[in-house]
Parts: C-alpha cells; sequence; structure tokens
C-alpha cells in the first residue's frame, strides 16, 4: 500500500493587481513524500482475514500513515492504494479512476482525491472482496458490503434517497463531499456500530435486514440518517476548537429530527425530543455535561464524547439548538444553517461565539438574551426544575399558579471539583418566559407568564376566559368498585369537585418543548383523565399516563380511562404501550388485579380466536399492532399479587402464547415476537405456587434454543434472549437451583463457532452469576480473563461497558465486595497494557470502572491532570546534616504481609481533599523519633491575630488542653547529642540528644505573645520520654501503621526548622496554610467577634472574666513566691539559649501537670538495656537530675529577641 499527500499552506495572495501567478502558485505548494513499511499494525487499522479496515479512533491516525493527528490541522488529500486483483479498495473522497500497477500486473491501484480539507482522523480504508450497490435513485451514493449480506443491504437501503434528498432540501445545497460510500462489515470486525470518515461511512451489518424483520427499521433507518447527517457538520464543517464540538454534534442531531419529522411521523419526532429531554434533565447534575465549558470538554482529550456522558451531551446539544429554534423561528434557524454550509464560506470551520453572531443578526434574537443564554444553557451545566401547582377562585374566576423553582445540579463542596463555575443555583435562573396552556370549557388559550427566572417561590395569578354557568350538583349516594359493588367511595372526591365547580379541563406547562426543563404539575387526577382522554398531543397524553400509574390510590375512573386508551388505534402507539405498562402497575389486590384482566381481554380480542379460546395463527400486516401486543406479555409478566409473586393467571397466560404460536402464512419474521415473551418469563416471580410451571417454561425455552441452533434466526435474538432468561431464572430461585449447573449449561454459547452477539451475551450472563454468586471481586476477576480471550475490539468493549454498569448497580457496601489488590492491579495492568492502547473505547470503559470503585464518577472530569505529593515538611537543613545522616546505616526488618485484603479506597485515593499525615516515620527502620508539638494556649490566640494560627497535624496529646500539631521526624545523628538548643537568624532549630530506639522527644511551643515589632516572646516546653510502655507496639511493626503515618522508607528528615520575622508568629510545620483553613479560621474570627460583642452587656460574663483575670494574678504570684523561697534554680531549669550570645534567664512557670512515672522497659535490641529517665534530658551528660525530688515536667521558657549585628571584636 502506498499513499502520497499534499498540503496546501496558504491561498497565496497576488500582488496589488490581484492576479496570482503559476511560479507563485507553485511556490506556495509544499509537497511532502514519505515512503514507509508499516509492519504489525496493532491499531489504528486492522486486518480479519482477506480484509482490512480502519477505524476512527481517537488519535490512532497516526499509528498506520504519517501524519500531524490533530483536529485543528486541516488539509485536502491525494490517496493512492494497490491491491490485489480480486480485492476493492474504498476510502475518501471521489475515485479517478483505477488502473494495472506497472510494478506487477496482478494488482491494480485506486486512486482517491479528497478536495475538502479535512483533519488525518477522518481518513479512512476498506480493502476486500467487497460488493459494491450503487443507488437506483440517481444520487452519488454507493452501498457496499460483503457477499453474504447483499440481499439485506438491498432492502435495507430503499429509504435512503430520502434521507438524502430531504438534507439537498433542507441545507439548498448538494452534498460537498463528491460520493458518498457506505460500507457494512460483520459486527466483529467494527471497533464500534458507526465509524465515521470523510465521505465514507463503516457499519456494522447487524443493523441491516430483510423484508421480514419489523423491529429493526426505525433504528437502522435513524442510524445511517444521522451518519449522512454529520458528513454535513462535523466533518465538512468542523468545530474550531474543541469546545466547539457541541454545536456540530448539536447541528447534526438536529438535522437528523429534520428527517425523522418528514419521513417517520411528527408524532415520532415529538415523542423521541421529549423522552431525550427527560433523559437530560435525569442525568445534567454535574460539571461534565457542560457543552462548551473547557474542563468537560477540551481538557477531556476526546473522551466527553464516548459513554454515557457522550450520549447525554449529544441529547443536550440538540436541545439548546432546539430551544434557539423556537426562539427565532424555523425560518431564521434553516437560513443560518444554509449559511453555514454555502460553499462560498471563507472558512469551513465553525465556532460558538461565530453562531451566536448569526443568531443575533440573521435570527433577530437580541444581544441581552443571547449574552444570557448561552453563558447558562452553553457553557453551564443542570436543567431548570419547575414545580408548579394550582388553586382556582371561583369568586374572581382566577387560577392561582404557585411556582417552586430549582436546578438538577446544586453547587455543593463535595460535588465533582473543578467545574470552573459550571454548577450554578437554581436561584439564577434561566432567560425566557414559559407558556401556561389552559384548556377550558370555551377552548384552549396560551399565557406567556411563568418567568423562567426570579425568586424560588412565586405565585402567579391566570385569568380564566370561560365563565362558570351555574348548575345543580347532584351527590351520589354510593359510589361502585371495579367489579361493581358500591361498597367503596370514590378516592379523589374533593379532586373531582375542582373541575366540576370550575370551567377548567385541564392545564399544561410548556405544550410546545420550548425549554429543556423538568416539569412536576400538580392537578386534580379528573383533570389528568381529561388530559389523557381528549389532548391528541402525544406528549400530553405520555404525562397524564405517567402521573396516572403513581397515584397512591386509584379509582376506576383512572383504570377505565388507562383501558379505554390502551384500545384506541387512533393513538400513538409507543403512548399505547405506555398505557398497557401503567395498566400492569396499577393492578394489585386493592384493585382486584383489574389492570391484568383488562390487559389479558385486550390481547384476546385481538389474537385469540374466540370459538375455540384459542390463539390465532400469527399476522403482522397492522404494523402498529404489532408493536402494541408484542408488549403485552411483558406487561402481564409484571403484575404483583399482595404477597409480591406473579398471579397464576399472568404465568399460565403467557405459557400459554408460547406454547400455540404459530407463525405458519405470516410474511413476517417472529423471532422479535418469540424474543419478548421469553424476556417475559424472565420477568416472573414465581414463589411456591408457581414452581409447578417451571419444568413447562424450562421446557419451552429449552426447545426454542434448539431450534434456533438447527435453524438460525435474525442476528441470534431469539438465542440471546433464552440465555438472559434462564440466568434470570436461577439467579431467583438460587436456593433450588445450583449456579454452577447453570453455568455450564450456558458456557458453550461462548464457542467462536456462535454468532457474535450470542458469544458475547453469554459472557456477560455468565459475570451476572459470578457476581450473584461469589460477589464483585470474582466478576472483575472473570472479566479480565474474558476479556483477554475476547478477539473482536468491540466485543471486549461491550463486556466492559456491561461491568461498568454492574460496578455502578453494587454501591451498597457488602462484606464480599470489596475489591482485592489482585484484582486491583490486574485492571490497571489491563488499562495499561497494549490491548487498551488499541481500543481506545475499552481504555476508556476500564478507566471509568476503577474511577467508580474508587466512589468517584466514571468520566475523566474532575481529575487533576498533574497529582502533587502534599507539602509535608518544609526541611530547610543545611547540606552537610543530610550528607552525613545519609551515611548512617539503618537497621531494617523485613516487610510482613498483611492479613487483611485492603479495599479499592484505601488503594486508590478517594476524591475527597487530600490530608496531610499526622505523622511522618519509616516503620520498617528501628529509629530514633524526635515528635514536635506545636500548640496556642488560650491566651495567647486573644492576643495573636488568626491569620497567625497553627496549622493543625495532628491528634492531642492526653496532657494538653487545647489544640496542638504533632509531627514525628527521624533523630539526628548520635553524635549531635551535646550541641547546644540555639536559635540564630529568626531560625530555630532544634535538636535532640539521642536516646535509645524507643525514645522519643517532644517540643511544644505555646503560648506566643506579640510583644511589638521587634521582640517576640516564646515559650518552650520541652519533654524526653524513654519509656517502651508510652507506644503500642504496633507503632514498631512494619506491617502496621500508626494512625496517619505515612511510610516513606527513603527519607531522612533530620531537622525541622521554622522561620518567621519580627511581625510574624511561626508558621505551622508544613510552612503552607490552605486556603480552607484561612476561611474557616476568618469565619471563627468572625464568629468569636460576634459573641464578644453580644457578650459585653451580659453581668454574668463580665462577672466570670473578672474572676478569671484575679485567679491567674494569684496563681503569678504564688508562683513567684515559690521560686524565690526556693533559691536558686537547677541548671536544668534555667538552661536558656539566645540567639547571638544574648542570654536572660527567666523564672520557669509551675507544671501544669504532673507526669506518671513508669518502669522503663527492656529494650528490644540485642544492646544491653540502658536504664533512662522520663525527666527531661535537655543538659550536657554531666548533669544529673533527681528524679525522686523533681515530680513533674519542668517548663522553660525562652525570650526571643532579634538579631542586632555588631561588630566584630579581636
Amino acid at each position: 500500500m502506498e499513499e502520497q499527500k499534499e498540503k496546501e499552506n496558504g491561498n497565496g495572495k497576488g500582488k496589488e493587481n490581484g492576479i496570482e501567478t503559476e511560479t507563485e502558485k507553485v511556490k506556495n505548494i509544499k509537497l511532502v513524500h514519505i515512503d514507509y513499511i508499516l509492519e504489525k499494525a496493532e491499531t489504528g487499522i486492522h486486518f480479519v482475514g482477506n480484509v482490512l479496515y480502519s477505524s476512527s479512533q481517537i488519535r490512532r491516525a497516526h499509528c498506520w500513515f504519517p501524519c500531524i493527528d490533530s483536529t485543528t490541522q486541516r488539509c485536502p488529500f491525494d490517496l493512492e492504494f494497490t491491491v490485489s486483483m480480486d480485492l476493492i479498495a474504498v476510502s475518501n473522497g471521489d475515485l479517478l479512476y483505477q488502473v494495472l500497477s506497472k510494478e506487477d500486473p496482478t494488482k491494480k491501484t485506486y486512486v482517491y482525491k479528497l478536495n475538502t480539507p479535512v483533519s488525518a482522523h477522518w481518513i479512512s480504508l476498506v480493502v476486500g472482496p467487497l460488493e459494491v450497490l450503487p443507488d437506483s435513485n440517481d444520487i452519488s451514493v454507493s452501498h457496499i458490503c460483503l457477499s453474504p449480506a447483499l440481499s439485506k443491504l438491498r432492502n435495507t437501503i430503499t429509504f435512503f434517497h430520502d434521507a438524502y434528498s430531504c438534507y439537498e432540501d433542507y441545507l439548498a445545497t448538494p452534498f460537498p463531499l463528491g460520493l458518498y460510500k457506505q460500507i457494512f462489515l460483520p459486527p466483529e470486525m467494527t471497533v464500534l456500530p458507526t465509524s465515521l470518515g470523510a465521505s465514507t461511512c463503516i457499519f456494522s451489518s447487524d443493523i441491516l435486514h430483510d423484508e421480514k424483520v419489523i423491529d429493526q427499521i426505525i433504528g437502522t433507518r435513524i442510524k445511517l440518517a444521522y451518519a449522512l447527517a454529520k458528513q454535513w457538520f462535523g466533518i465538512y464543517t468542523s468545530a474550531e476548537e474543541p469546545n466547539d464540538e457541541w454545536l456540530l454534534d448539536g447541528l447534526a442531531g438536529f438535522l437528523t429530527e429534520i428527517f425523522i419529522k418528514l419521513f417517520l411521523g411528527n408524532n415520532e419526532a415529538r415523542y423521541r425530543r421529549f423522552k431525550a429531554n427527560i433523559t437530560v434533565c435525569e442525568s445534567d447534575v454535574s460539571g461534565a455535561t457542560a457543552l462548551s465549558s473547557p474542563a468537560a470538554s477540551s481538557d477531556l482529550y476526546g473522551t466527553q464524547t464516548i459513554g454515557s456522558y457522550g450520549k447525554v451531551r449529544s441529547l443536550k446539544a440538540v436541545a439548546v439548538l432546539q430551544m434557539l429554534e423556537k426562539q427565532m423561528g424555523p425560518d431564521s434557524f434553516r437560513k443560518i444553517l444554509q449559511l453555514i454550509v454555502t460553499p462560498n464560506r471563507a472558512s469551513r470551520t465553525l465556532s460558538t461565539k461565530e453562531f451566536r453572531h448569526l443568531a443575533n443578526k440573521v435570527g433577530n434574537l437580541e444581544r441581552p438574551f443571547l449574552k444570557e443564554f448561552f453563558p447558562r444553557w452553553v457553557e453551564s451545566c443542570g436543567c431548570p426544575v419547575m414545580r408548579l401547582g394550582i388553586s382556582y377562585s371561583k369568586k374572581r374566576n382566577m387560577i392561582e399558579l404557585a411556582v417552586s423553582r430549582g436546578c438538577t445540579a446544586k453547587a455543593t463542596p463535595d460535588s465533582d471539583s473543578h467545574t470552573n463555575g459550571d454548577t450554578r443555583e437554581g436561584d439564577a435562573g434561566w432567560p425566557g418566559m414559559m407558556s401556561v396552556r389552559v384548556h377550558e370549557t370555551d377552548g384552549a388559550y396560551d399565557h406567556p407568564v411563568l418567568p423562567m427566572a426570579g425568586e424560588a417561590l412565586q405565585v402567579v395569578e391566570i385569568q380564566c376566559h370561560s365563565k362558570l354557568a351555574a348548575k345543580r350538583v347532584w351527590k351520589s349516594k354510593k359510589s361502585t368498585k371495579f367489579d361493581g359493588s358500591d361498597d367503596n367511595i370514590d378516592v379523589s372526591t374533593q379532586e373531582n369537585r375542582t373541575s366540576i365547580d370550575s370551567p377548567l379541563q385541564w392545564i399544561r406547562v410548556d405544550p410546545e418543548m420550548e425549554y429543556l426543563a423538568a416539569i412536576h404539575f400538580h392537578q386534580p387526577v379528573q383533570m389528568w383523565i381529561n388530559q389523557l382522554e381528549k389532548d391528541k398531543d402525544v406528549i400530553s397524553q405520555s404525562q397524564a399516563i405517567s402521573v396516572l400509574e403513581k397515584l397512591p390510590q386509584l379509582s376506576s375512573a383512572v383504570i377505565n380511562a388507562l383501558n379505554n386508551f390502551l384500545n384506541d388505534t387512533k393513538a400513538f402507539w409507543r403512548v399505547r404501550v405506555e398505557a398497557a405498562y401503567a395498566l400492569a402497575v396499577t393492578a394489585s389486590e386493592a384493585t382486584d388485579l383489574a389492570g391484568l384482566l383488562h390487559l389479558v381481554k385486550f390481547y384476546k380480542s385481538r389474537r385469540f380466536d374466540a370459538d375455540i379460546g384459542m390463539p390465532r395463527p400469527n399476522d403482522f400486516h397492522d404494523i402498529p399492532e404489532y408493536f402494541v401486543l408484542e408488549a403485552i406479555p411483558h406487561a402481564v409478566a409484571l403484575v404483583r399479587s399482595s404477597d409480591k409473586n406473579s398471579p397464576r393467571g399472568a404465568i399460565e397466560f403467557i405459557l400459554q402464547l408460547l406454547k400455540y404460536n404459530d407463525n405458519n402464512g405470516n410474511i413476517y419474521s417472529d423471532v422479535y415476537w418469540l424474543s419478548a415473551m421469553v424476556q417475559a418469563i424472565g420477568e416472573l416471580e414465581l414463589g411456591q405456587q408457581g414452581m409447578g410451571f417451571l419444568s413447562s417454561l424450562l421446557k419451552r425455552i429449552d426447545r426454542l434454543l434448539q431450534f434456533d441452533n438447527f435453524m438460525p434466526g435474525y442476528n441470534g435474538v431469539l438465542t440471546v434472549s433464552c440465555i438472559r432468561t434462564l440466568a434470570r431464572i436461577a439467579r431467583r430461585v438460587s436456593s433450588s437451583i445450583c449456579l454452577d449447573r447453570i453455568s455450564e449449561l450456558i458456557s458453550p454459547f461462548r464457542n467462536m463457532d456462535k454468532p457474535w452477539k450470542v458469544r458475547i451475551e453469554a459472557s456477560k450472563v455468565l459475570i451476572d452469576l459470578e457476581l450473584h454468586h461469589k460477589g464483585l471481586d470474582a466478576a472483575l476477576l472473570l472479566f479480565l480473563k474474558y476479556v483477554d480471550e475476547e478477539k473482536s475490539l468491540r466485543g471486549a468493549t461491550k463486556l466492559a461497558v456491561h461491568v461498568l454498569r454492574l460496578c455502578q448497580a453494587s454501591t451498597v457496601p457488602h462484606f464480599n465486595d470489596q475489591i482485592s489488590l489482585t484484582t486491583l492491579i490486574g485492571l490497571l495492568h489491563l488499562l495499561a497494557g497494549a490491548k487498551a492502547y488499541n481500543n481506545v473505547f475499552l481504555r476508556h470503559h476500564v478507566f471509568c470502572i476503577l474511577q467508580v470503585a474508587a466512589g468517584r464518577s466514571p468520566t475523566l472530569f474532575g481529575v487533576p491532570k498533574v497529582v502533587e505529593p502534599p507539602l509535608v515538611v518544609q526541611d530547610i537543613c543545611s547540606d552537610h546534616h543530610t550528607k552525613a545522616d545519609s551515611s548512617i546505616p539503618q537497621p531494617s526488618r523485613p516487610q510482613e504481609p498483611s492479613t487483611s485484603t485492603p479495599s479499592v479506597r484505601e488503594v486508590l485515593p478517594t476524591s475527597g481533599p487530600t490530608k496531610d499525615a499526622d505523622n511522618i516515620s519509616n516503620c520498617s527502620e528501628r529509629r530514633n523519633v524526635v515528635k514536635i508539638r506545636v500548640k496556642l494556649t488560650a491566651s495567647s490566640s486573644k492576643a495573636s491575630d488568626a491569620d497567625h494560627r497553627v496549622h493543625s497535624h495532628g491528634g492531642r496529646n492526653e496532657n494538653e488542653a487545647g489544640p496542638c500539631s504533632s509531627m514525628s521526624v527521624d533523630a539526628p545523628m548520635v553524635e549531635a547529642a551535646t550541641e547546644p538548643l540555639n536559635v540564630s537568624n529568626h531560625n530555630i532549630e532544634e535538636q535532640n540528644s539521642c536516646h535509645d530506639r524507643e525514645s522519643r522527644m517532644s517540643a511544644s511551643i505555646g503560648n506566643a505573645k506579640l510583644i511589638d515589632r521587634h521582640e517576640i516572646s516564646k515559650e518552650l516546653q520541652c519533654t524526653a520520654d524513654s519509656r517502651l510502655d508510652v507506644l503500642p507496639k504496633d507503632q514498631f511493626s512494619p506491617a502496621v501503621n500508626p494512625l496517619g503515618v505515612v511510610d516513606k522508607p527513603g527519607s531522612q528528615l533530620e531537622v525541622v526548622s521554622t522561620s518567621y520575622d519580627g511581625n510574624q508568629a511561626p508558621e505551622s510545620v508544613n510552612g503552607v496554610e490552605t486556603k480552607e483553613k484561612k476561611k474557616k479560621d476568618k469565619k471563627d474570627k468572625k464568629r468569636k467577634r460576634d459573641e464578644k460583642r453580644d457578650k459585653k452587656d451580659d453581668p454574668e460574663y463580665l462577672e466570670k472574666k473578672r474572676l478569671k483575670k484575679e485567679k491567674k494574678k494569684m496563681e503569678k504570684e504564688s508562683a513567684r513566691k515559690q521560686l524565690e523561697g526556693e533559691g536558686k534554680a537547677t541548671p536544668e531549669q534555667q538552661k536558656i539559649v539566645k540567639p547571638s550570645g544574648l542570654q536572660e534567664v527567666l523564672p520557669a512557670r509551675p507544671p501544669t501537670a504532673p507526669v506518671r512515672s513508669a518502669e522503663p522497659a527492656p529494650s528490644q535490641s540485642a544492646e544491653p538495656a540502658v536504664v533512662r529517665s522520663s525527666e527531661p534530658q535537655i543538659s550536657s551528660k554531666e548533669a544529673t537530675v533527681d528524679t525522686a525530688r523533681t515530680a513533674a515536667k519542668p517548663r522553660i521558657k525562652i525570650k526571643v529577641k532579634p538579631l542586632i549585628r555588631k561588630p566584630e571584636e579581636s
């Protein structure tokens, strides 16, 4: 294969006369010719048998031809491919010619030319023994597939000229990329169901269907129409920046809905848009769905288009553009699209800013509206939530509409981080005015009175046009039940009276879907029934059904309204299916299973022979009726009796349909019909009463499996349903059926001779059984095994998507849901391995599995680009200390294996803010530890400013009364024992004398007073403890870390220093105060100031304050008298170190708490035990301490003064 690529750099402007000479044109063209050989291609381009095909994966074009693999680099292409004579090469652009190769006569060369500049991502190639089917409707389209799928291809593409002509008419421009080519390959060859390319598109052949299949028609036509729309918006017109990709995606979806509306019906288009809006409102809860936010688009490197978040973003983009179309009108919006794709447009890129400009100039939308619309809908996340209720005033003939506004996304501190302000509260509002349509007795009236912005709670008044005629209301003495009895009164008497005593029929909010909003409207039940029966809009009918089926108490009127709508053949079939499921939900013992009776009666009236009471042979000529009847068995299976089991009548009904199904004489296939019945068996809850039917049901499933194996049906649909149903039954009756036996039954369907869909479904079912039987960890291990065995790229992706859903469903922590370290390492190896690199979609979903297992959202959004370790200690010691201590050999103990299995939350960091470690020590090495505690007493906290407070890093000492900060670092070498504690150059450097291995030293800095800018007074309380019993044995074990200890084997932190200037209190040990701490201190300071202001006039508070001052004064006087009576203090109590030789002796304060004495424990090392005192060891080695006389820890007060440089003396 050879390829030549031309890049045109610049347009080559002429001289002043505007004429460009031939020489200047040649100078502006640079030809780059690269000869290359690709060996062992693994991604970008794939070989399966004698078929070669490319995949439009993200950033994988450079893996199969030299290019600048960026969406911002675009150029035209000349493409030449030399292949064997029996093969056909299909690529981008127009096929200029095909000739015999000069080098090898047994080969031929295909020459393609693509004049439109596109990025390398859109270059595609397919080579194989292909069948080319030109379109028969005189359009520049070729349909291509392998030989076995040719008959299905002929039937599938009969509609395609409608979509092709629809787009050309709507945009008033012919197809701009020359010959359009659709290639259909087997599903095991494709990476995605649809792989786009410039003027080409590779589809999976499982969307092809023959004339006998009904259920696949709508889905296939929409997929092909959307791929064609992407040629206009996405390839021919591309995004200027990654933040603008939402716009092209939305325009392609908008163009597809134009086709759906024209050729599949207005009801289908409105119903699909209504359901899509509901999906967006449910999922648009975080910054990951902000369309044009850099954090949710350009920072995600293309992954924002993959998975569930990608689908939500596409649906939201279409909804936003439809809102703009409603605002400016369909004609103006169509004109904008025509300007974008016009051939004489200067640029082939489109930006959000340019589209906003067109909306203002062409769409006549005002700039203030656009200035508010785009930041709120495009650059932010969240949808409005409107909760409304009505009250009718008969005296004023007025409707009072109570409105509560909200937002689907709330700005909470623990939500996804890095939103950059995308998440806003609902009170910010949205631009525009929502309309309310009131259906009265005299007609329907629209009232645009509901503002999208404003107060969270509001009452809007709407004047009624119709007047209530004076009528006499007859009160019935009795009300009948469903079966005709009269001892049950209607539930909604007051609500029904509301509709009788008012001219209101029903009310609708935003009837034309002008806004993307979640609307929760409350009106009387009778008004919902009127809306279902009289309103012809499919959205109105669907809204009424969704409310009626959720009523806590059901009346006969509700059941009858749902049944009447199900029997209405003029209603849209999708809404009729909803009515059938609503009848199943409302069927209960309280209603005497009326919904079940209505469903069975409806089915038998259409499909049963009244004379013999048996099902008639299948007849699917009425397509809408076919879809409704197909849903009835599944709806019947959902009915539950009071014991939460399926009624006996429902089980017998489904078994009868399976037993007597007859498709003879029917021109359509019943594969989906049978599949729906088999899936209905999986929804049954048999219970003890229904266990007698289990053997009959299993025999029917086994018979269908054998039949589909002997005569394979369409795409293995029936076998897939049977496997899925067997697994569901096994999980529900696992107490009486061995799951291993079911696994042995399903495992043969994973053989390579089975259809691709059957193999993948069998693997998914086995993973489900493993999850149910052994837990999530075992299911993940089985997933890793199956992914390694799966050869197809798309199959591995489907397995990863399925496991991701299982992880999201397993949100309740359970003892067997802990992910072991082995499984976690296996997932990480898969993520970093070649299999994931060759399949971008598998790689992304494996990453999402790890995200969900760690308690995060399944997206790259919010994950920091660079993870920096927290700054624990600011080490500013000198280089010679580091070198000297690093040369000391450190005894170590072997690492003991942990007995407990760590969960994934312990191995992976959680999404919350990372806290600095409380203690830092090398637990695997037996070394001395220096522990420094920084404490702020109550008196110092009043004197010092809140901005200079010490940052807390550890737990409290049991002998201290107040917050303290603790950090453990390695002790210095032995020779440093006699060095004094010195303070110089405004740096406090502490080094402890060397104790045995269990010795430690604690220094607490407290009572910091700001005297002035040039003088600071400090108190240091130092304690040394050499007892072994003060620390638990686990603290020295290499396998168990104390609370908050971070194991850093290679670190040697000898010296901890704190630096400050004259007007600053010393910083915390980590050297940096976080923003959260500053905010908290500021709030605390404000709160204390407010409390103090409130207590100024409180006599009780003033009395307590006076007594406290007197007590403190008496304590100081008694301490001073005690020191004067004892005489001169010991050297240990008066050892004072001052900077630059300035020394001043300060009286030591009395101890605050006694020190508990303990016998020294024997040393655990091989050296002889040395008995150490529990008293401070601060003086030199010659100094002795009388521990019997000294009963408490002495305090040493050190007053630090700024350094004053003096002239050096000789």
